[in-house]
């Protein structure tokens, strides 16, 4: 690919740009294979492969006792609370869009265990 290089015009700097991806994508996956490679060396085996975290509304179950709704809540309201910090102190960070769909989602499941509480609530009397 670098030998592409060479037939293109010193001013023609759209036509070299995909050539030039190409060759900075090789790269990136020589250093990944790479980095294998010196793991495997190191500990004799290769890394583990890095599984997606699951979301924190993933991970709240909206069925329950009403004391474990209240604990439920409780936790959540936490980790909003987190949320919002985070985005406030760091408006532009790389993940801010990903926290903020997560905000929306606890704030979305924050509102259903409010419901499910007050319903709850109201069918003990």
């Amino acid at each position: 690919m670098s030998n592409e290089l060479h037939t293109f015009r010193a001013d023609d700097l759209e036509g070299v740009k995909p050539v030039i991806e190409k060759i900075l994508e090789k790269r990136d996956n020589w250093k990944e294979v790479q980095k294998k490679i010196l793991h495997l060396k190191k500990f004799g085996e290769l890394p583990a492969e890095e599984a997606p975290r699951a979301s924190v509304s993933d991970s709240v179950s909206t069925d329950g006792s009403l004391s474990e709704l209240q604990v439920t809540l409780s936790k959540l309201n936490v980790n909003i609370s987190k949320y919002r910090k985070k985005l406030d102190d760091t408006p532009n960070h790389k993940k801010a869009q990903e926290w903020t769909v997560q905000l929306e989602k606890m704030e979305a499941l924050k509102r259903e265990l409010q419901e499910k509480i007050v319903a709850a609530k109201y069918a003990r009397k």
